[in-house]
């Protein structure tokens, strides 16, 4: 670009030197020189002559010939240097290290089994819904209806591109307190679908949902069937936390053809980092074995922590670290995935 400036430079120059010429000469020719710079200079843009025509320049408008000037020449090459055309290209450079490289490492090897986590219980206060919006946006939020931050909390996580689903509370068989929005077994169909349908109203953005506590509610086909119809109706998919070894929320949720998977590991059953970390090496174990696991965690410090370290180095594992909805399908998982699922509330 320096090149052109310089060349720019020593146009003008050359113009000012040609007035100051023309300044000394008699004044029919100054007029006749000075007219002549500008069609001999901006011309030779102008597309290639026949080579039969004649090599001198007319005004347009006389037929009176225009005896070309000295420096044109010197102008035009200075005007319209090849030069300026090569400088004018794009150049063609290798990206740094960095960034070429970096990108490709990061990549996860989508022939790895998958691993998804589900962060339960969020909306109750701002601190579990700050960590668990810090985690990278492959993990999926519960949200529980009608709490303090569940509607600050699906905003963001919304704004995030991250799946988001109502954690519907329903109801268990230690009796529990569910909080607002809860589904109890006592409900008739008209009462359960109208509380299900507050429920899912009060989060924007949500994708699915899933089960609150639920071990007596999700036992109950009839229950389960009124749930189902109200998800179809919304194109929403069920995940079944698996709180009852007699729950019939997934096999429901299969029949009503919505897409659907269940929870295969819980986390933090016990807060303490040892113990998480036994978990979440079952979790690995268990994508290994059969290609993908599900785990279920909560905004607990215990496990934000514990998740926030663990997460940027899944690869030494041999696992990645998928979106919640890459785990769904519209039929039961096999009979190894399902062998000894760790059932509570």
């Amino acid at each position: 670009m320096n090149l052109i400036n310089i060349k720019r430079s020593a146009i003008w120059s050359a113009l000012i030197l040609v007035s100051l010429m023309g300044n000394q000469a008699q004044s029919a020719e100054e007029t006749d020189q000075t007219q002549a710079l500008g069609p001999l200079i901006f011309n030779s843009a102008a597309p290639e002559r026949n080579s039969a025509a004649p090599e001198r320049e007319y005004r347009a408008d006389t037929e009176e010939a225009i005896e070309p000037h000295w420096l044109a020449p010197v102008l035009n090459d200075l005007a319209h240097s090849k030069d300026d055309t090569e400088l004018a290209k794009p150049l063609n450079m290798t990206p740094p290290f960095w960034q070429s490289n970096h990108s490709a490492e990061q990549e996860p090897d989508k022939s790895l089994p998958k691993i998804a986590i589900l962060i339960d219980d969020l909306g109750y206060n701002r601190q579990g819904m700050t960590s668990a919006l810090a985690l990278p946006t492959n993990v999926a939020l519960a949200i529980l209806p009608l709490t303090p931050f569940a509607h600050a909390t699906a905003t963001q996580s919304k704004q995030q591109q991250r799946v988001t689903i109502l954690h519907a509370p329903m109801e268990n068989v230690r009796e529990l307190k569910l909080g607002p929005g809860g589904l109890y077994v006592k409900m008739t169909e008209t009462q359960l679908k109208k509380a299900l349908l507050k429920d899912i109203e009060s989060l924007p953005g949500i994708k699915g949902v899933n089960n609150h506590m639920g071990s007596l509610l999700t036992a109950q086909q009839n229950s389960m069937n009124w749930v189902m119809e109200v998800l179809k109706g919304r194109s929403l998919f069920f995940i079944d936390s698996l709180t009852s070894a007699h729950s019939v929320a997934e096999k429901t949720a299969i029949e009503y053809g919505l897409p659907t998977t269940s929870r295969d590991v819980f986390l933090d059953n016990i807060r303490m980092e040892k113990a998480i970390d036994k978990q979440f090496t079952r979790l690995v174990k268990l994508a290994k074995r059969n290609g993908e696991a599900l785990a279920i965690g909560h905004p607990y410090p215990e496990t934000m922590a514990y998740l926030k370290k663990r997460l940027v180095a899944l690869e030494k594992d041999g696992v990645r670290l998928v979106p919640l909805t890459d785990m769904l399908r519209k039929h039961p998982k096999s009979n190894a995935a399902n062998q000894k699922k760790r059932v509570t509330e």
